[in-house]
């Protein structure tokens, strides 16, 4: 039988418990709201603003249950249930609104948007890979590394996080981790080897690739990349009962040397621009398999380019070519692949190679090359979330971030 933190009970026993964490007010209204235009006599379907403030307050309270996960989750279910006047926690309740999906817009044809979660499902899903990212970082204590959390829980916290329902994939947890040099990955290696909630086979996998990497790859402009699988279904996630959903999802690791990420991060110049940095330039991928055919890239005014992306097979997996950056025909600057990873501020989940400096460096950069593009046309709107080809899914907050802090 699955062991689950869930305290089952009465609301009226837990929820004076949730009000000493943290201020339910905001959440409590916009459910509130919410729950008006569902049992309303229109079509039911929660306006996108609504949705992206009920996200933005269950983020706003995570702050006051940092590394307490299994609390949070318990504390959200009690208010939300509370709202739609339940009287008992329990299974029962956690799968309904686990499950919720009333109200969520359809995606438009032929786009390529994300199944939004329910709230409480985007809940659990960002709150257990905040937990297992804040694991990896105690696996990693000590090593000349650091970590960087980007992706969807990175960019969409409490909101597009989801698990394994409706046919799709669970969202990977995608970390970033700076290596001091290439041999430092076999201390990565070993250290996640001690983990009890990661897929054997793939850590076999994982440490023969890193064999080949540093063996023949490890040129000192190569990404390592590789996906592990998390919760196995021999290992139950208390966070999340297995009579629910299948708790799997994937780890996806970029480890890079600190040479690298320079490259990327184009340190050399003082400006992006093409007297000075280049037209642009590429950097070596090493994966298990091709993601994609094509290098998705676009400009600060929202142009799309799919480009040729370069794949050569190599043993246990392959090399692919991203660009760092492209300039397209009207000299207009595209991150690349990875750029694009760190344009976002990424939450640096522990840093003893001192990262930040030069990803402080580079966000000055990519603001003055902002700047000079909209100068050039003072009448397009011109913003950085723009070059972002995961924009659709990011939370307000982060598009603020991007638009008015660069």
């Amino acid at each position: 039988m699955t062991t689950t933190y869930l305290r089952q009970g009465l609301l009226a026993e837990l929820l004076p418990a949730a009000e000493r964490e943290a201020d339910w007010r905001r959440l409590r209204a916009l459910y509130q709201q919410r729950l008006q235009i569902l049992t309303g006599g229109g079509p039911g379907t929660v306006p996108g603003p609504l949705a992206d403030a009920i996200a933005d307050a269950v983020r706003r309270i995570s702050w006051s249950y940092d590394g307490r996960e299994d609390l949070m989750c318990d504390h959200v279910l009690a208010v939300l249930a509370d709202v739609d006047r339940h009287e008992f926690l329990d299974l029962d309740l956690f799968r309904v609104y686990f499950t919720d999906d009333r109200g969520v817009a359809p995606a438009p044809p032929g786009r390529d948007v994300r199944r939004q979660p329910s709230i409480y499902e985007a809940t659990v899903e960002t709150c257990r890979r905040l937990r297992d990212a804040r694991t990896l970082r105690k696996a990693l204590d000590g090593t000349p590394t650091s970590g960087l959390l980007v992706g969807s829980t990175s960019y969409a916290p409490f909101s597009y996080v989801r698990g394994n329902r409706h046919g799709t994939t669970a969202s990977d947890l995608d970390l970033i981790i700076v290596i001091d040099d290439g041999r430092t990955l076999d201390t990565v290696v070993e250290r996640l080897s001690r983990l009890s909630n990661v897929s054997d086979r793939d850590l076999d996998h994982l440490a023969r690739r890193a064999r080949s990497f540093t063996d023949r790859l490890d040129d000192g402009r190569t990404v390592f990349s590789h996906k592990i699988g998390m919760w196995p279904p021999d290992v139950a996630d208390p966070l999340l009962p297995g009579s629910i959903v299948s708790a799997d999802y994937l780890l996806s690791l970029h480890v890079m040397t600190s040479h690298v990420l320079d490259h990327i991060l184009v340190t050399s110049a003082p400006r992006l621009s093409t007297e000075i940095a280049g037209a642009g330039r590429t950097v070596r991928d090493y994966r298990e398999q091709p993601r994609g055919q094509r290098d998705h890239v676009r400009t600060f005014t929202g142009r799309d380019y799919h480009l040729p992306l370069e794949t050569v097979a190599v043993d246990n997996g392959c090399l692919r070519s991203p660009r760092v950056y492209h300039l397209d025909q009207f000299g207009a600057y595209c991150p690349g692949f990875y750029q694009m990873m760190l344009i976002p501020q990424p939450d640096p989940m522990w840093d003893h190679l001192d990262v930040r400096v030069p990803l402080h460096r580079f966000r000055a950069k990519f603001a003055d090359r902002v700047r000079y593009e909209a100068g050039r046309d003072p009448h397009a709107i011109v913003r950085p979330s723009f070059a972002h080809v995961r924009r659709e899914v990011f939370s307000p907050h982060v598009i603020r971030l991007l638009d008015d802090g660069y």
